[in-house]
């Protein structure tokens, strides 16, 4: 059980992983119709890989070593099915659509948290994350098109995201944050070149600024989420990814023209009340 002051902590990291997932899912969306998501999910693998080496080579603790090889390797399948969701779904979804159904995260962060860290959860985080599941099927329920198996897209990457973070929480009681990273990007990078190769297509110039910039917020996301998870419990700090409605509706006014639907803006104003509670 974390302190209140690391809970705390962990919650300011979380809270700077939502403002940074908002400028990665600008790009991502920005580059719909031009650059597959694989093809993406491949090239933030690869300059993921090389942003942590260069960062974290010259300092003398570096080190590629484990004892845990085999929990990376599944952290990082894991990690290619969530991430190729994840950026399928904010290529063909409205930004705040998307993340409205992306906050489904928290309650499978709760839910995997008793089984796989032990952690004690009250009945109070148990209904603030229901009540922000049902906010975000509220979501769903209202769309301003026929229901189809995209708009589930977001949900599957939700639950393969929490595992990555459950998983990531694991592997720091031993791991540094550097190393979980590096074999992260690494097998990202791996697991989606076969994908990538069948819908490569040369990326402009301006694509290749995108895509760099892609692959920067999301390698400086999954070290801020490790190091979220490494300070604060799963259940404290999982709900606060709620805040990145509050600037993905901002992006998607601002940059994309995108009037959030009316349900969709309900559902997240029930999920941030959720969260509030949860305090």
């Amino acid at each position: 059980m974390a302190s209140a002051a690391n809970n705390l902590r962990g919650a300011t990291w979380i809270v700077g992983s939502a403002v940074v997932a908002t400028i990665m899912s600008s790009g991502i969306h920005e580059l719909a119709g031009s650059i597959h998501s694989a093809q993406a999910v491949f090239i933030r693998g690869v300059i993921g890989s090389l942003l942590i080496l260069a960062f974290w080579l010259p300092h003398s603790d570096f080190s590629i070593r484990t004892k845990r090889l085999k929990q990376h390797i599944v952290r990082g399948v894991i990690g290619v099915i969530a991430i190729n969701l994840g950026f399928y779904s904010v290529q063909i979804l409205p930004l705040a659509t998307v993340t409205a159904l992306f906050f489904t995260t928290p309650l499978f962060v709760t839910a995997l948290s008793v089984p796989m860290l032990k952690e004690k959860v009250g009945i109070r985080r148990i209904m603030a994350s229901i009540i922000g599941f049902l906010g975000a099927m509220l979501v769903i329920g209202y769309l301003p098109e026929p229901l189809s198996i995209k708009w589930f897209a977001p949900i599957f990457a939700s639950v393969a995201f929490s595992l990555t973070l459950v998983t990531g929480k694991q592997l720091s009681s031993t791991e540094r944050p550097g190393t979980i990273v590096l074999y992260f990007s690494t097998i990202l990078a791996l697991g989606s070149l076969p994908p990538a190769i069948i819908v490569w297509q040369n990326p402009s110039l301006t694509e290749w600024g995108l895509l760099t910039m892609i692959a920067t917020m999301s390698s400086l996301r999954n070290y801020m989420d490790v190091r979220a998870y490494a300070m604060g419990d799963a259940q404290f700090v999982s709900p606060f990814l709620y805040t990145r409605i509050i600037f993905m509706v901002i992006a998607g006014y601002f940059l994309f023209d995108e009037i959030p639907q009316i349900s969709a803006l309900i559902g997240a104003s029930i999920i941030i009340m959720s969260t509030l509670y949860i305090l």
